[in-house]
């Protein structure tokens, strides 16, 4: 059943909501720092690694039991508010992250563990509702509008934290009250992306329709759930688009993930960036990811979600590979190009200083204009696939899809990192 169009833009609010938590937290502000003064060298990626492969199997563990229970017990949104208040919680311990760790690592590693985990738990919980509030044959492009309106928040709260933070910091060592020489301009970022998600969160929770309540006991929905999830496997031939379509995706969308996580860091160490260059290449990606989800979600609609699906997968294989090939001093693997840098910093405006750099910001542009549609097609699809009945538990195997394989997709690109 379709809901009101304030329903459904609502619902949209939730990328709006959690987008600068990849953005500024997990890609290209306080990864970087992480690995960068935080905890130095390769260490910092070796640790920061180590938070989301924790945070990845709890997802993957439990995603799959708490979408059954959840269709048996209805409301998504209690169990939503609870996993958001803890995603705010962890973002907020970002702060207690001085430069060369004094007073330990711990503390801010749980941060990172536990808003990582709360978040991918929320997007179990808020993916299944789309079933709910849109026909299948426009789910595409309501899909697409979601992460497309993520990116545009996460291209905007990019550009406020570069201008208000990032640049004025490097000038004075007191800002507006932030000790600098301390990166409290930095550190800043995970309680100001907590109170991002905390007041632009609340439309979805006021006007996005929910599943009724069943009057079911808290103790009988988790067994009930835990049996229909059983059950799920046995009857696994009666699912086999659905489960073939959970093992595809499960060779890709953690690789996807592991990109973006390791992405700025990949910049930062073996590409010579600075955390300017970082953020203005995060704003890059996000001013082409916005229109590209949004026109990967009419895509979608128009020639099927397995179609977007398999182009945008070739167009990021491509570009994943071009961008692994590059280092300080070469590109494409072979061809030494520090010789040519000479005018780069003319040419950028003063941007960028060396070829590298700018060949992986042309690299970053082909992720970005496949990387949106991937994510859309790819939750269109589950949504038509999948049982009404089963919607929540059959999201939770679908993040259980994307998080199985966390052990090595962030491993390998750590190793690349060290690499080079």
């Amino acid at each position: 059943m379709r809901a009101s169009r304030l329903g459904r833009y609502s619902w949209t609010m939730f990328d709006w909501a959690n987008q600068p938590f990849y953005t500024l937290i997990m890609t290209f502000v306080f990864s970087v720092y992480f690995t960068d003064v935080f905890i130095t060298g390769d260490d910092g990626a070796q640790k920061l690694t180590l938070t989301q492969t924790i945070s990845g199997l709890a997802i993957a563990l439990l995603s799959p039991v708490l979408g059954s229970i959840t269709d048996i017990k209805g409301n998504r949104k209690l169990l939503m508010g609870i996993t958001s208040v803890l995603f705010v919680l962890g973002m907020a311990l970002l702060w207690y992250s001085p430069p060369g760790a004094p007073d330990g690592i711990w503390l801010v590693m749980f941060g990172l563990i536990l808003a990582s985990a709360m978040v991918g738990f929320s997007e179990v919980f808020n993916n299944s509702v789309l079933a709910t509030i849109e026909t299948p044959e426009n789910s595409g492009w309501l899909s697409g509008m979601g992460y497309g309106v993520g990116y545009i928040a996460g291209l905007i709260a990019l550009i406020l934290f570069l201008i208000i933070f990032v640049w004025p910091g490097g000038e004075t060592e007191n800002l507006y009250g932030l000790n600098t020489s301390e990166y409290e301009h930095i550190r800043i970022v995970g309680p100001l992306c907590a109170i991002w998600y905390a007041v632009f969160i609340i439309p979805l929770f006021l006007f996005t329709p929910d599943l009724k309540k069943n009057d079911v006991t808290v103790i009988n929905s988790v067994k009930i759930g835990l049996t229909n999830f059983i059950n799920t496997f046995k009857e696994a031939r009666k699912y086999k688009n659905i489960f073939t379509f959970l093992i595809t995706r499960m060779f890709y969308q953690d690789a996807l993930n592991a990109l973006f996580v390791v992405g700025g860091v990949y910049a930062s160490l073996v590409v010579g960036m600075s955390l300017t260059q970082v953020l203005i290449l995060g704003i890059i990606l996000n001013v082409l990811s916005g229109p590209s989800s949004i026109y990967g979600g009419y895509l979608n609609d128009l020639i099927g979600s397995k179609n977007v699906i398999n182009l945008s997968l070739w167009g990021l294989l491509v570009s994943g590979v071009l961008g692994l090939s590059i280092d300080k001093d070469t590109i494409f693997y072979f061809f030494t190009v520090n010789e040519y840098s000479a005018g780069v910093e003319e040419f950028t405006f003063g941007i960028f200083n060396s070829v590298s750099q700018v060949t992986y910001i042309c690299v970053v542009i082909g992720i970005s204009i496949f990387y949106g549609p991937a994510q859309t097609a790819s939750r269109a699809l589950m949504v038509k696939l999948s049982p009404q009945e089963k919607m929540t538990e059959f999201f939770g195997l679908y993040a259980f899809a994307g998080k199985s394989t966390c052990l090595a997709c962030p491993r390998i690109n750590v190793t690349n990192t060290r690499f080079h």
